[in-house]
């Protein structure tokens, strides 16, 4: 419950700390954690340096994490591009280094989005930056 911890003032570091775990679960969670935050709370709250550090990070290590890590990590990228306007550039860029997110979808029909397609979106849509009210699914 990604979105319960986002919404506490305690999920920030709470997802910074289930990011190194390595329980592929648990650093999904921390991962889904992270973008559900940036997609809340307004840009004047969150440490930018912190977030563009992050970002980096995923791009270093995205190709060798587990499959629903790496997913989260992709949806990380498109959150931190379409609701921090500050850092949508920096994502957009992650994006095209990373590119295409191939994950074991185990016979589903479910796809990874491309992160760069989705940044670029937002964009076009004049939604960049806008905050959500709620994130829960």
């Amino acid at each position: 419950m990604p979105w319960v911890a986002a919404g506490s003032p305690h999920g920030y570091e709470l997802a910074l700390q289930w990011i190194d775990s390595p329980e592929e679960h648990i650093a999904a969670a921390g991962w889904a954690t992270l973008r559900d935050i940036v997609a809340l709370r307004p840009d004047a709250v969150l440490d930018i340096a912190a977030l563009k550090s992050l970002l980096a990070r995923v791009v270093k290590t995205i190709a060798a994490v587990d499959d629903r890590v790496r997913m989260m990590m992709n949806a990380f990228i498109i959150s931190i591009g379409s609701y921090v306007a500050p850092l949508s550039a920096e994502a957009t860029a992650a994006a095209k280094k990373i590119g295409t997110v191939i994950v074991d979808m185990h016979g589903r029909a479910c796809k990874v989005p491309d992160a760069e397609a989705y940044i670029e979106k937002a964009k076009s849509k004049g939604t960049l930056g806008k905050k959500k009210k709620m994130v829960k699914c």
